[in-house]
């Protein structure tokens, strides 16, 4: 006969979801507010909601919590990148894709915040070095492919799984080395330098 759950066991773990998120959010929130060096603990557990403990359990250190408002930041980014793009074709989908999500990167005030202070946590977001590396190309490729898919790409699964990884490698090396010959501060550059070289490769 199965053991018994505890009614109070779901309960518990959606309580410590929420924690989490609200401590998530109040960091955010106060490194955008004081940037990373000079954010105050105490304010973000005050923010939240929670006691200093309670956050220092689910987030043992500063780093930590950075961490992960950057990876909410990094979901965010796919999942309004990706309702900006419904209703274009494939290579519409991929020029205005790229275009936005350079853009994005570049203007949030968070992560201007962010990465003017401490440019070396581009790592965290970009997922640069193992083994986020392989995990956020993953999560990026399949999040494209799939919005390809629906804008009408008839290409082969595997080669458009290559061509969205492609196009996240892509933005990775911009972001973590930009280039002397592609300004991504330029839109229009942006979206012909997409159109040229990384749409085609969509059909």
């Amino acid at each position: 006969m199965p053991p018994k759950t505890s009614p109070a066991t779901p309960r518990r773990a959606k309580t410590q979801r929420e924690q989490e998120t609200r401590i998530i959010d109040a960091a955010a929130d106060e490194f955008r507010r004081s940037g990373v060096r000079h954010a105050s603990i105490e304010r973000i557990a005050e923010n939240a909601g929670v006691s200093r403990s309670t956050l220092y359990r689910r987030f043992p250190s500063k780093e930590d919590l950075l961490s992960s408002v950057i990876v909410d930041m990094r979901r965010t980014l796919v999942r309004e990148v990706g309702e900006k793009l419904a209703g274009l074709d494939p290579r519409a989908t991929v020029v205005e894709g790229f275009a936005l999500a350079m853009t994005i990167f570049r203007e949030d005030e968070l992560l201007t915040r962010i990465f003017g202070e401490s440019p070396e946590t581009v790592d965290l977001l970009t997922g640069v070095g193992p083994p986020q590396l392989a995990e956020m190309v993953n999560e990026f490729s399949r999040g494209i492919a799939a919005t390809l898919r629906a804008a009408g790409a008839s290409m082969p699964d595997r080669q458009l799984r290559l061509a969205a990884e492609v196009q996240v490698r892509m933005f990775v090396s911009l972001t973590s080395a930009p280039s002397d010959t592609l300004d991504i501060a330029d839109e229009a550059e942006l979206r012909e330098f997409a159109a040229t070289l990384l749409a085609p490769m969509v059909w």
